[in-house]
């Protein structure tokens, strides 16, 4: 039984054979894999993924990613192309079958945007959201409904002023 779903398998796939998207590796993959998931929650409230994200040094993450990637490798998915960074290429063919087409034109300009920039100007984006900001400890998980807070796809969030107001919302990031 895979750790992984099918969607979040065939979403990996997608972006690893976009011609939008330059790959770098892991760290790279884990923005953009945020980065779907968060925009797409901020206007609709539900992530395509279905996966958790945990804060990291260089930015969200994949909650669990080393094992769920190990697991794709081994149920012969991915091709792991190298060690460090961790890269990889597709063995099988995307299918997009369970994806609406507001999700895969979701995708689409999230990697048009995304895939070709560096894995470091990922994680400076990624730092100056609140997602990231407003959970506390890393290893915490990423609560999604911070990304209501990212204002646009820009990348720009709502600066939150009132200190009650955002010790709240950390203590709610911080509880989930």
């Amino acid at each position: 039984m895979p750790i992984y779903t099918e969607k979040f398998k065939n979403l990996v796939l997608y972006i690893l054979a976009n011609e939008h998207y330059k790959d770098e590796g892991i760290k790279k993959l884990n923005k953009v894999l945020y980065f779907v998931d968060f925009y797409f929650y901020r206007d609709h409230e539900r992530l395509i993924s279905g996966v958790t994200y945990a804060k990291a040094p260089m930015g969200p993450i994949v909650n669990d990613y080393q094992t769920i990637f190990k697991q794709m490798v081994q149920d012969d998915v991915l091709h792991q192309k190298s060690e460090y960074p961790a890269m990889f290429t597709s063995n099988i063919d995307y299918t997009l079958s369970e994806f609406s087409p507001e999700e895969v034109d979701h995708i689409h300009k999230v990697l048009e945007k995304y895939g070709r920039l560096s894995s470091t100007e990922l994680e400076a984006i990624s730092h100056q959201q609140q997602p990231w900001v407003l959970t506390e400890r890393m290893g915490d998980i990423i609560d999604p409904d911070l990304a209501l807070l990212i204002a646009d796809d820009s990348g720009e969030e709502l600066e939150i002023t009132d200190e009650n107001l955002k010790n709240e919302l950390e203590r709610l990031a911080n509880s989930a």
